[in-house]
């Protein structure tokens, strides 16, 4: 079966559930527990690389917002997948982890990293003038595995699954430098702005 077709057997496997997935809240632990490994083994029959969040109940209903967690291999699925979403009362879907945009925090083992804290440093190169390198840095950043992968996903919080993947090429951290703005550091939080003037720049070329 070619993804068109594999989206919609998961989206007729779906309907048998969305009624419980709507009133998942009033449901038991085990009964939620159980309506949820079901819609997880239906996704990954569809695509091991594919997850899945479901959004608060409001007065439109849920969403079901489909990631392929940062990994490009697996975009052309989750596309597919919302592609052929079919049309529910109640039901929306979307692709990728969503940008927030400015004023972003995270946590991630133990570390607590502010954009209103940081700054980074723009690389562009004219040999893949379609990719940026970031340099991340920060008063008394410490450069390790955990503190690269904090401030990796608070930049992908800031400006959105698809973006972060498609468009950042290098990615590293360092303690602000003491001349950081001859440097060309730019504060964090300016970072959605500048991901949009490069996307912008990008197709223009």
């Amino acid at each position: 079966m070619d993804l068109k077709d594999k989206a919609i057997v998961f989206w007729q496997k779906f309907s048998t559930l969305k009624d419980k997935l709507m009133d998942i809240d009033s449901l038991t632990d085990d009964e939620a527990d159980e309506i949820l490994q079901k819609l997880d083994a239906y996704l990954k029959e569809y695509s091991e690389g594919v997850d899945f969040v479901l959004s608060d109940l409001n007065e439109q209903g849920r969403d079901i917002n489909f990631t392929a967690l940062g990994d490009e291999n697996f975009f052309e699925d989750v596309i597919a997948l919302v592609e052929n979403c079919p049309i529910m009362d109640f039901w929306s879907c979307s692709a990728f982890s969503k940008a927030q945009g400015k004023h972003c925090s995270i946590e991630y083992e133990n570390i607590r990293l502010q954009s209103k804290d940081l700054f980074f440093l723009p690389m562009e190169s004219e040999e893949i003038n379609d990719k940026i390198g970031l340099k991340i840095a920060g008063k008394g950043l410490i450069k390790n595995d955990n503190t690269l992968t904090a401030a990796y996903l608070l930049c992908e919080k800031m400006i959105g699954e698809y973006n972060s993947t498609t468009l950042i090429d290098y990615f590293d951290i360092e303690k602000l430098p003491t001349a950081y703005e001859k440097e060309g550091f730019l504060p964090l939080d300016y970072l959605p702005d500048f991901t949009e003037w490069k996307i912008e720049k990008t197709e223009k070329q």
